[in-house]
């Protein structure tokens, strides 16, 4: 990051990105702690249940922290806000095939996204008989998710970022930052808290000087 070929607009998504690590290493973490309680039972191919007490009460909340912060920050305020200034880059002379990949994996990712909020959703039911396959459905997406997308990040930052700075005119720049603002809610604070909480209950240590709240 800080790459001084970039525009402002591509430093502000790289600087969204950080927090996007965060939330893949929350969603590794909730992976790892769901293997134990369905990973047993692989073997069998006879039906399965499980008991709702099987997932433990800090995993289960950083499930729920997990899945807020994929619809209502991931989509909303940088997918939608990166789509924009992709569009935007094409309007100023960036042939639409170089960025055809980004906005295929941003349909994957919400493809994941709206299997996982689903699992979650029968995690929480009261049929004993789902819950062993809605985990493991919660687990599995959550690692296709997370093993796609730290990749996407890395070639956005490296190549997708340095492409669409090298056709938009620095003269409007400024607009391109304000459509990013102006994408879902212009105070994220609220989601910094919940990938602070989820991160306490998984045990995992934020970056140094990564904000907190």
């Amino acid at each position: 990051m800080g790459d001084a070929s970039l525009d402002k607009f591509a430093l502000l998504l790289e600087t969204e990105h950080l927090l996007g690590d965060r939330i893949f290493a929350i969603g590794a973490a909730i992976a790892t702690a769901l293997a134990p309680i369905v990973d047993p039972q692989i073997p069998s191919t006879s039906f399965r249940t499980l008991p709702a007490d099987a997932v433990p009460e800090t995993v289960n909340e950083a499930c729920a922290l997990f899945v807020h912060l994929l619809d209502h920050f991931a989509d909303p305020v940088h997918l939608q806000a990166e789509e924009a200034a992709a569009e935007y880059a094409i309007g100023c002379g960036l042939p639409r095939a170089d960025a055809d990949w980004v906005f295929a994996q941003h349909e994957q990712a919400r493809a994941y996204w709206a299997g996982i909020t689903l699992a979650w959703q029968r995690m929480g039911g009261a049929d004993d008989g789902d819950r062993y396959y809605a985990v493991m459905d919660f687990r599995r997406l959550t690692e296709a998710f997370v093993f796609l997308f730290e990749a996407h990040a890395v070639r956005e930052n490296t190549e997708f970022y340095e492409q669409a700075s090298a056709v938009i005119d620095p003269s409007t720049d400024a607009l391109v930052v304000s459509i990013i603002q102006h994408s879902g809610p212009s105070d994220i604070t609220p989601y910094i808290g919940m990938v602070t909480r989820a991160e306490k209950l998984l045990g995992i240590t934020p970056p140094a000087g990564s904000p907190t709240a």
